[in-house]
Formats: structure tokens, C-alpha cells, sequence
């Protein structure tokens, strides 16, 4: 199972728009979750420290770990864990979670708002699910 765990909500109705969309193609492919983090610190520690030991933490980070389509596609497609992707604010992860040691990707070295972010992940997950089941879309 794959988890989108996003602090704060969309302002821009159009990518609120996009996001769904690439959600209910989604449903195809494998099973998302999307989560709204409230932007408090004590809440993302809480959800991050409920999530520590059922999956993979992944933030999203633009210093991240640098991946191109085709080596994300393998990475998550061949995953027999749940992820988690996990994306901030404005003033990223808070503090707390450095003990965590978060492994951090980044889905381009430009900074982007949350919502943006969020659609370009639920892209190339849509993406993965597609390459995995040889639906043309990537192509």
C-alpha cells in the first residue's frame, strides 16, 4: 500500500482537480492513500512516530535523493513494503523527526509548493502503475 501524507490542504482548486483525478486513475493500479497533515509540529511527529516500524518513510525533500522516472518506477514497483511519502511545508520536516533519520527523495531540485508536489508524486505513481501493468501512458 502506498500513503501521500501531505501537511496542509489545497488552496489552488486546480490541483485540488489534478490530485483527484490522478487518485481515481490510481485505483487501477494499486491502492493510494492521500493524508492531510494539520501544519503543527507535534502532529507530524505523532504521525511519523506512528508509522516508524509498518513501512518505509520517504520524505520529500528537494536535496533528497535524485531518481529518474524509470529508477523510481523500479524502486517502488518492487517494494513488499508499504510507503510512505511524507511532504512538508514550506520550512520542511520539523525538527523532531531528525532522530527518525527519514530517507528523503527529491522529485526535482526546484522547490515546489505542497500541492504542486503532491500532484507531481500521484503523476509518477500513476506512472509506475502503468509501466507495471504495460498500459502505453509512459510511452
Amino acid at each position: 500500500m502506498i500513503y501521500c501524507a501531505f501537511v496542509g490542504s489545497f488552496k489552488d482548486k486546480r490541483l485540488l482537480q489534478m490530485s483527484h483525478e490522478y487518485l481515481r486513475q490510481l485505483e487501477r493500479w494499486w491502492p493510494v492513500t492521500t493524508v492531510t497533515l494539520p501544519e503543527k509540529s507535534k502532529d507530524m511527529v505523532k504521525f511519523v512516530e506512528s508509522k516508524k516500524d509498518k513501512g518505509i518513510l520517504m520524505s520529500l525533500d528537494a536535496h533528497g535523493e535524485r531518481m529518474d522516472s524509470s529508477t523510481f518506477i523500479k524502486w517502488v514497483t518492487q517494494s513488499s513494503r508499504d510507503i510512505y511519502f511524507l511532504g512538508w511545508g514550506a520550512n520542511g520536516p520539523p525538527e523532531e523527526l531528525i532522530k527518525f533519520k527519514l530517507k528523503s527523495i527529491s522529485l526535482s531540485p526546484m522547490t515546489f509548493s505542497h500541492e504542486l508536489a503532491r500532484v507531481l508524486l500521484l503523476e509518477q505513481l500513476y506512472r509506475a502503475g502503468a509501466t507495471l501493468k504495460n498500459h502505453p501512458y509512459p510511452k
